[in-house]
């Protein structure tokens, strides 16, 4: 019988996956000059003179984790510092105020009591951070897609085939992800970058392919068969590794994670956001190439005790694969159920059942149970 508890998966992970770490590059998504647009400069600093005597202060900007002042000694060394989190230290007589558009006011005096404060600004972070409007990123198939930018954390991205949308990718606060043209991309709610990685590759007799978790919030699956066996790891949106399961640990419980047949020729991957009598949703291995074996001698299969079961994300953003043909007349798309839910309506539903057409919508949020 498992164990599982409903712990949402945000809580589970949280020191794993700020927001901060989504602004790291990762070598496996592609890291060309197309990837952040050249005229951004989202973290800018500034040394200025201090009210205490023989000390100096260096402001700072960044667009991600906000202001912050150090004040610091004749060797340069800190002894005092505000920021977002901590705006005012009154022992040191610094303090500051944040704005809106990246904009903050910096404010020391060298008394305290009835001493009037001085104030200056931070150093300013330029229009294409606080106010970007469009840019253009350039994937790894070599294609250009437009990034468009409508409020803070709200970014969206449209996928075009023979000049018809068939993708979109929309923040709403949260990293969202999709799959097109034989790529999987991520969109970040925070910057606004798009990033992309292939979705299958092949090295000798090592195959890899990236599919979907259920857990949203940009999360992946990458899954890789060779002759050492399966293995599959559970990722975050900047790519950070939260789980694994091979063929020597089949079964991560603590994320709901495993490898059914890890030692056939036809390994599963299993996921579920839950546990107790839930079901896993299953995805087959990319097979190895004509002639290659798995030849690997088999170990003892070792388990993660299952004691925390990840719900899906709350929120997020939306990625949406446009319908074609008899499917896109009349489609409605609504939210629902366990988070995945999906109802189809008007001549969509009619289209659906007859196999008329095939349509996904992956909406990154989670259930309200």
């Amino acid at each position: 019988m498992s164990t599982y508890a409903r712990t949402p998966l945000r809580a589970a992970i949280a020191t794993a996956a700020l927001a901060g770490a989504l602004l790291a590059p990762t070598a496996a998504f592609a890291a060309t000059p197309g990837q952040t647009p050249a005229t951004a400069s989202c973290h800018v600093t500034k040394s200025v003179a201090s009210e205490q005597l023989g000390m100096t202060v260096t402001l700072t900007n960044d667009l991600a984790n906000g202001p912050k002042a150090e004040l610091k000694d004749g060797k340069g060394k800190v002894v005092a510092t505000v920021d977002r989190a901590h705006p005012t230290d009154l022992s040191a007589g610094i303090k500051l105020e944040a704005a809106t558009g990246g904009k903050a006011v910096f404010f020391q005096r060298s008394q305290g009591g009835d001493t009037a404060w001085k104030s200056q600004p931070f150093p300013a972070l330029s229009k294409a951070c606080t106010d970007p409007g469009t840019a253009t990123y350039k994937l790894v198939n070599g294609e250009s897609v437009q990034v468009h930018r409508f409020a803070t954390g709200h970014y969206r991205a449209e996928f075009v085939t023979n000049g018809k949308v068939v993708l979109i990718l929309g923040t709403n606060g949260e990293d969202v992800d999709g799959y097109v043209h034989g790529m999987h991309v991520v969109l970040n709610a925070t910057t606004g970058k798009l990033m992309s990685e292939f979705t299958d590759g092949r090295a000798g007799c090592t195959v890899t392919k990236v599919v979907p978790s259920v857990f949203g919030a940009g999360m992946s699956v990458k899954l890789t068969n060779s002759v050492q066996g399966p293995k599959a790891v559970l990722r975050d949106a900047s790519l950070k590794v939260l789980a694994t399961a091979d063929r020597a640990h089949p079964v991560d419980g603590r994320y709901g994670v495993r490898i059914d047949g890890a030692n056939t020729a036809t390994p599963k991957l299993g996921q579920r956001t839950q546990g107790g009598t839930m079901p896993y949703r299953y995805t087959a291995f990319p097979k190895l190439p004509a002639g290659c074996a798995n030849t690997a001698p088999a170990k003892t299969p070792a388990t993660t005790p299952a004691t925390v079961v990840n719900t899906p994300v709350q929120n997020g953003g939306q990625t949406t694969v446009v319908p074609k043909g008899a499917v896109a007349a009349g489609a409605e798309f609504k939210q629902g159920g366990e988070g995945k839910g999906l109802m189809i309506t008007g001549a969509a539903g009619a289209a659906v059942a007859a196999g008329a057409g095939v349509f996904v919508l992956r909406r990154r949020a989670g259930s309200t149970n």
